[in-house]
Parts: structure tokens; sequence; C-alpha cells
């Protein structure tokens, strides 16, 4: 466990301007450099971690892929807590959390899968049963993304392309194969890598495949609705990674080759409304970003090349 008491924030703060082309002229968007994650020594290195968000409690769980620990940062960007390194919960692919703080940890092996249950503090509480499920569940099936939202826990196996549904105690509630929806037969499925993948509040699954250069959004009805283009310009995906959402109608996407963060409006036929970045290792500069997340009005950045996790504060016009 490690409890560090003081935390040395990064003196600079770089504040970058977001052009956005608007019918009624120019307007501006606003990203400002915060700082990194770190613990009471500095900035923690570390490359494309996962990330799991307490809303509740506005902190953030990062797991580490070198020893599966997790550690929990607070929205000063502070570790206050870590859980996980004596192997309890093998190999960590993912974790959620529900309203109530229960972490949801999703372990994967060579054989097997399991979802284990823990506290808050990441005290293991138990392993969660699925029951009900259909063959298309239990054959073939090896989640590697967990989201837990609004009392449903979801299962997204990548790989396969197919979603679970569940309640809180796991028992069945939906799920299908969404190869088909999204127009991907059987023998492509490996051209077709899910890079960034997040679920919104109402259980809207959103995903991006770099080989199509879009984003993928999928109701809990089935119905699809995607958005981009391939390029290298302002809004145009190159090679595109990690992708977020928040409360305010706004989608983040990650573009790993071009080193950006755009910003679209869900609510407005995903308008463009910018992108923050630039290749370099400068505070507030970006190398490789992958995963992204959103809490509240702090956006956050897993990136290539020991960078760590850079965090943003998000203002708009």
């Amino acid at each position: 466990m490690k409890f560090p008491f003081q935390h040395k924030l990064s003196s600079v703060a770089v504040t970058v301007m977001l052009s956005v082309l608007l019918l009624s002229g120019i307007a501006e968007a606003k990203l400002d450099y915060l700082y990194n994650l770190s613990n009471f020594n500095g900035a923690i290195a570390s490359s494309w971690v996962n990330f799991g968000i307490d809303r509740q409690q506005k902190e953030i769980y990062v797991i580490n892929p070198a020893d599966q620990s997790v550690d929990v940062f607070n929205n000063t960007g502070l570790v206050v807590h870590s859980f996980g390194d004596e192997g309890q919960y093998g190999s960590i692919r993912g974790l959620a959390l529900d309203e109530s703080g229960s972490i949801y940890l999703l372990s994967n092996s060579i054989n097997q899968y399991k979802v284990f249950i823990a506290d808050f503090r990441g005290e293991l509480n138990g392993v969660l049963k699925l029951e009900g499920l259909s063959p298309l569940f239990t054959e073939d099936f090896r989640p590697d993304r967990i989201f837990c939202q609004k009392g449903h826990l979801y299962l997204v196996d990548t790989q396969r392309f197919k979603l679970l549904v569940t309640d809180l105690r796991g028992h069945f509630e939906d799920g299908f194969e969404f190869a088909s929806i999204i127009g991907v037969n059987a023998k492509k499925r490996s051209d077709y890598d899910i890079r960034g993948l997040t679920m919104d509040e109402d259980g809207t699954m959103i995903f991006t495949i770099p080989v199509q250069s879009l984003v993928y959004l999928i109701t809990p009805d089935k119905k699809l609705n995607t958005f981009g283009r391939r390029g290298s310009s302002p809004g145009k995906f190159n090679v595109v990674g990690g992708v977020a959402v928040d409360d305010k109608g706004f989608l983040y996407v990650a573009d790993t080759l071009r080193c950006v963060i755009m910003v679209f409006n869900r609510n407005d036929d995903f308008k463009f409304l910018g992108e923050y970045g630039y290749r370099g290792f400068d505070p507030g500069n970006l190398i490789a970003p992958m995963e992204i997340a959103v809490a509240g009005d702090l956006l956050y950045v897993s990136q290539s090349a020991s960078r760590g996790v850079s965090v943003y504060r998000i203002s708009r016009d």
C-alpha cells in the first residue's frame, strides 16, 4: 500500500486555444494542461495504461501493466491508495465502479475470465457469478473490457465483437454479437482491431477502429451511427485511438499518430469543435496518446514512451 503525504504539481500550465469554425463566426474551446498523475516522488512513468472512473468521488483508477496493481488518484492528480500488488486479482484487464463505490475487476487468464468484486479500498468481497447466459456467452466469449452504468454491467469481447449486459448481481439482461451491425464478416474480423472503447450513461457503446478511421456508436436498441474521415488535417483521423464521452454531449477522440485530442459535439451531428496537441516531450505535449477518460471537467490521457498520464482541464465557450 502507498500513502504519500505531499504532491508537487508541475509549475507549467499550458493553455491551448482550439479554433472552431461555426456558422456565426469563430468561437474558441480551451484545454489547459495541469499536471501528470504523480506520487510524492513526482510524475509517475507509465505507458498506455487503462482507466476506471469513480464519478461520485471524482477519483481515477489506473491499472499498472507491469505488476497488475491499481493506483487510485484524487482530483488533484495525487495517488492516495493502491491495491492488487499481492496478485490476488490476477491479470487485470479492466475495472469499473458502481454508484456505491464497489469495484468490479475483470481478470483474464489463458483459459478463463473472472469478475472480482471489491470494496472502495480494493479489499476482495467475492467473485461475480454470471447467470442465465445464452450459448453466445458461455462458448467462445473472452471479455477484455468492463463498464458500469446506472446499475448495469457491460462486458465486451473486442476480438469476437460481443457485448454482454447484466445487472450488478450478474444476472443476464441483454447481449448480442455486433460484427454484422458494423458490416464485418467472419473472415475479416482480425483486420478490424477495436482500439478505443467506452459506454455512455445510457448504454450506448462507442468505439474506434483505426483501419476504418471511424468512430462507431451502437445504441441499446442496436442502432448504428458512425462519423469520421481519414486524413492528416484538423478533425480527420490518421490512426484513431481512445475515445471518451462527457455528460454535456461532447466526444473526445485521440489520434495516436497525429498526437492530438479532437473534440466533437455529439448533439450537433458530430460537429468538429477543434483539437489539442502537438507531438513532443515538453509539458502539455503528447506522445502517441491512446486511452482517454473524462471525469467532470478533467481529461486524462494515457501516452507511450513512459510519458505517464497527463491531465487537462476542459472549458468551453
